[in-house]
């Protein structure tokens, strides 16, 4: 692992929203005033993971990644993402002047949270969000995607569609633990706050898997409210494919006051 040596690479692409929910969603967007869908988070990261891929680095079996998103990136928006070998870091800026959207640090290996799909689930629950008692609540999903969409939303970020003769999925599709939170909760406008990512093997297309999630607590910035959690994504096999560390906002400051109006 240690030998593995990153290239410097800056490249400018058209980043696309694909999904129709929550604040992707233009016109949801936009009433609390955005100025159109955002980009979903793990959309953005794949890009980043695409690089890394085609730098032949062993991403998906051996991957970590820290992510941090500070402004929203809209569809159809000219983006420039940076890979800087020397720091292990990465950055993605809009061509609006307004500075860094997202940053993060990448290497491969380390420790990472332990998550099991052994826990016994909880079900879902009455409580709202951001009770203290849902801590430690598990949750669990199983899923199966369509494929239909694979090839051109695979395109946009250049993702690799095969490894090993096999085809797989983009991480876009797979790796966003806020499922959970939408099918426990019925939250759907979440804005992905930052996170960790460990990779453990890749998800193939012919595949479905899991995810299961246990909440570790809950916060608040500039109030803005997070819920924080660990999450295990595994395939139909019972392999382990990411542990995922994330904060999403399940309920902006703003969408609030809207409420309130």
């Amino acid at each position: 692992m240690g030998s593995i040596e990153f290239e410097a690479r800056e490249w400018v692409a058209e980043s696309r929203n694909f999904s129709p929910d929550g604040i992707h969603d233009d016109e949801r967007a936009r009433r609390l005033g955005f100025d159109g869908g955002f980009v979903p988070g793990v959309v953005l990261y794949e890009h980043i993971a695409a690089e890394l891929m085609r730098q032949g680095v062993p991403w998906l079996s051996e991957g970590r990644v820290s992510l941090r998103f500070r402004r929203p990136v809209y569809g159809g928006e000219s983006v420039t993402w940076s890979v800087d070998p020397e720091s292990k870091t990465f950055s993605i800026h809009g061509d609006d002047g307004m500075g860094v959207r997202a940053s993060g640090e990448f290497t491969v290996g380390d420790n990472f949270p332990q998550v099991s799909n052994d826990e016994a689930l909880a079900p879902p629950s009455p409580l709202q969000m951001g009770d203290p008692s849902l801590i430690g609540s598990v949750m669990r999903i199983e899923k199966s995607l369509d494929s239909g969409k694979f090839d051109e939303i695979a395109v946009i970020s250049d993702f690799p569609r095969e490894l090993d003769g096999r085809k797989l999925i983009p991480i876009g599709q797979w790796i966003n633990p806020m499922d959970l939170i939408y099918a426990y909760f019925g939250h759907t406008t979440t804005v992905h706050f930052a996170g960790r990512i460990w990779h453990h093997s890749p998800l193939f297309e012919d595949e479905s898997f899991s995810k299961t999630g246990i909440i570790t607590g809950f916060s608040e910035r500039r109030g803005n409210k997070i819920v924080e959690f660990n999450c295990l994504v595994a395939a139909a096999d019972g392999r382990s494919v990411a542990t995922i560390e994330h904060s999403s906002i399940y309920q902006l400051a703003r969408e609030r006051v809207s409420e309130k109006d």
